[in-house]
């Protein structure tokens, strides 16, 4: 398992302005810069998604060519997650599925068809939320732990590596109460703030880490 921490760099301080001023909560500025590391190859689909997501633009995605999957949102290949994948199986290099799961209500059947149209020793990108509100999209079911998550990935055929994003309880409080304010300097000035005292709280306590925004998880197909 591991726990990402950016350091309080000019980059990352550069990077979580912005992202406020775009609106982007505290998880969802971590997680994209998480992603600034991850490398998408190959034929792609990202499913829950629309043409325009924020979060492409963060990833190494030159030697991939990716289409959108998605019925409610502007997506170039119109499929209901909620029902069968009829897509070719064993086509695709990467799939990736962020911030989708928790709004499935059969997901351990999106998961296994997710396998099937992957090629052998395909790559599966997942991120799902934790500690957030609710957020229908239009449903909201559920919230896994990172160990459960990574059970129904193995039973559907994956092995993967865990990522939590947003550890700790001070920053898991500000992503629930960073909506109300208003302006871009103060949500940074806090964030600043709520990032150093987990980290000195990583010091003082064994079971900081229980706290955490969210779970990404590079998968396999075995």
């Amino acid at each position: 398992m591991n726990i990402f921490r950016p350091s309080l760099s000019f980059l990352f301080l550069k990077h979580a302005f912005f992202s406020f001023r775009e609106g982007k909560s505290p998880m969802r500025i971590l997680h994209n810069f998480f992603l600034k590391d991850l490398n998408i190859k190959g034929a792609t689909l990202d499913l829950g998604s629309g043409k325009n997501a924020s979060y492409m633009k963060f990833m190494k995605t030159e030697e991939s060519s990716i289409k959108t999957v998605d019925f409610f949102n502007d997506s170039e290949i119109k499929i209901d997650l909620e029902k069968e994948l009829n897509l070719e199986r064993n086509k695709y290099d990467t799939i990736i599925l962020f911030n989708t799961l928790e709004h499935i209500y059969n997901y351990k059947s999106l998961i296994s068809q997710i396998n099937k149209i992957l090629k052998e020793k395909g790559k599966f990108e997942i991120f799902v939320p934790f500690l957030i509100g609710y957020h229908p999209d239009p449903n909201d079911f559920f919230r896994p732990t990172h160990k459960y998550l990574l059970s129904i990935l193995r039973e559907n055929g994956f092995e993967g590596e865990i990522h939590l994003i947003g550890v700790g309880p001070f920053i898991t409080s500000y992503q629930m109460i960073c909506r109300y304010f208003k302006f871009s300097l103060i949500k940074l000035f806090f964030f600043i703030i709520v990032i150093g005292l987990d980290k000195l709280l990583s010091f003082l306590s064994k079971d900081w880490f229980t706290y955490y925004c969210g779970t990404h998880i590079s998968a396999v197909k075995k």
